[in-house]
């Protein structure tokens, strides 16, 4: 006789090894987190979807007795009347200790290419965690753009120098693979409509792929359209191009119906065969075995501290403008629109966008990663933690990240077609066109003065804020203080040309 395999929504592999030696699988599809955290719409409707695909396709193998328990008040009523549950060792550790409470046996997951103890016994006696050597050996680990010799291609690890152009006019980028939505979306889409819940963001057709057939279509269509482009114009933003040419497959691949490894074979077969430059399939290829392997490493690293790292004592409750709320900054406003529409946006406007003003302006960081975790289509906590409370807030002091990633308008200016069509001149520090972005990055300067200037690599701020004359620091602490109650209230509080007092009070 043999078990029951119990399968989560973000752990889709079609060789979950929870299926081995199983008769009988399960699907529960709880609202209990649901009803704790306000989440996107198109989220749960790609969990969802993703999970009744693949149990479509284990009831037409015939295979295996399917169960779906849909609309469970909890997971753990989902799970009654079974007692010989297996599973996949899950992806956050709440979820990990709940199968042991609720005495559900957990095997090793194939999910990520580097399991946490392998991490863990690559951190232990290191003086200190640097991504780049986790990267590297990554590279060797799996033969990735190597020479004959064993070298990197090219002579050099990182081509980051040359991925970071800001966007001229006109950039645009091809549009990318697109999911045809089928029945199984339609019943999704109208549970969701009868769901007695407050979701977030609006709906639309999926954009996302949720199966492995959707998943390898996805990865084609990436590395034959966009990826040559990738490099260069990866930290670009451009207000009209939510997706550039990033690869928009951290969804299926976060699902687990997409191998990471076949990801980046793919990227390095388009270098080898000279349709995609060195530069591009590296820059990619970094994201994919070194960053996200990182993150997932540093996650379980430090999972019992995530909840309450906060080294910079941040204190700003999460606002409204980052539930849609307008605040009149057009680079902010226009991510977090886009957020809302199609609960994604990419890395840079995440970290640079997001999380820089989540930074400077001080948001308690578990606040932002619950936001994050529940707010994107590719949202987990094992995603969020590291990238936003590590490197975005620098909750953690410097362990993830070797400068805190603070940023002023000048930044979003260079970097983006933001600027140009906002109430507010980046460059401007006094009056109604006062920045918003470049008053809290100075007034942040000011407030972390020893850990900005201990920094080699920030400390030549402090001595550049001090040497404004009185008048201009004053006005940046005064648009600071306002941009902090915009944030917090979700609308433009400061005063146009001629406002009044009572105006700028709100």
């Amino acid at each position: 006789m043999g078990h029951t395999a119990l399968i989560f929504g973000d752990q889709l592999m079609r060789d979950n090894p929870a299926l081995a030696g199983a008769d009988r699988v399960l699907f529960v599809e709880s609202t209990a987190s649901l009803r704790r955290r306000r989440t996107h719409r198109r989220r749960v409707h790609i969990v969802l979807s993703g999970m009744r695909h693949f149990a479509a396709e284990l009831r037409e193998a015939g295979q295996l007795e399917v169960v779906e328990r849909r609309g469970a008040a909890t997971l753990e009523a989902g799970l009654e009347g079974f007692d010989d549950l297996v599973c996949a060792a899950p992806n956050s550790a709440g979820a990990r200790r709940a199968m042991r409470r609720l005495g559900v046996r957990q095997v090793e997951s194939n999910q990520f290419l580097t399991p946490p103890e392998d991490f863990a016994a690559w951190a232990q006696g290191r003086p200190r965690l640097v991504m780049e050597d986790f990267y590297r050996e990554q590279r060797r680990r799996f033969g990735l753009l190597l020479a004959a010799d064993g070298k990197p291609e090219g002579g050099r690890w990182n081509w980051d120098a040359e991925n970071r152009r800001p966007p001229p006019d006109g950039l645009r980028a091809p549009d990318p693979y697109r999911p045809v939505e089928d029945a199984i979306d339609e019943g999704v889409r109208a549970d969701l409509d009868s769901l007695d819940v407050e979701l977030f963001g609006a709906d639309g057709a999926r954009q996302f792929a949720v199966t492995p057939a959707e998943g390898r279509a996805a990865l084609a269509s990436f590395v034959e359209d966009r990826l040559a482009e990738f490099g260069p114009w990866q930290d670009a933003m451009v207000e009209d191009e939510r997706f550039l040419f990033h690869s928009l497959l951290s969804v299926p691949m976060n699902l687990g119906v997409l191998d990471p490894l076949t990801v980046v074979r793919a990227a390095e077969s388009r270098y080898r065969d000279g349709s995609v430059p060195l530069r591009s399939a590296e820059g990619f290829i970094r994201q994919v075995v070194g960053w996200r392997e990182w993150v997932w490493g540093m996650y379980w690293l430090r999972a019992s501290q995530w909840p309450e790292r906060n080294a910079l004592g941040a204190d700003l409750p999460l606002g409204e403008a980052y539930w849609g709320g307008r605040t009149e900054w057009r680079c902010f406003d226009s991510v977090v629109s886009g957020v809302v529409e199609s609960g994604y946006a990419h890395h840079i406007q995440r970290l640079m966008v997001l999380g820089t003003i989540g930074l400077t302006s001080g948001v308690v960081p578990w606040q932002l990663v619950r936001w994050f975790q529940t707010a994107f289509v590719d949202g987990a906590e094992w995603v969020m933690a590291p990238n936003a409370a590590g490197m975005a807030l620098f909750a953690d002091g410097g362990e993830m990240m070797t400068k805190p990633y603070a940023a002023g308008g000048n930044y979003i200016n260079r970097m983006s077609d933001f600027c140009a069509g906002c109430r507010y001149s980046p460059a401007d520090k006094h009056g109604p066109s006062a920045c918003p972005v470049t008053a809290l990055y100075w007034d942040f300067v000011d407030r972390h003065a020893d850990l900005v200037g201990g920094n080699r690599r920030t400390r030549r701020a402090v001595p550049m804020l001090e040497r404004f004359d009185p008048a201009t620091r004053s006005a940046l602490a005064e648009r600071a203080g306002v941009a902090r109650r915009e944030l917090v209230e979700g609308r433009p509080l400061w005063p146009r040309e001629g406002g009044t007092e009572q105006q700028r009070l709100g």
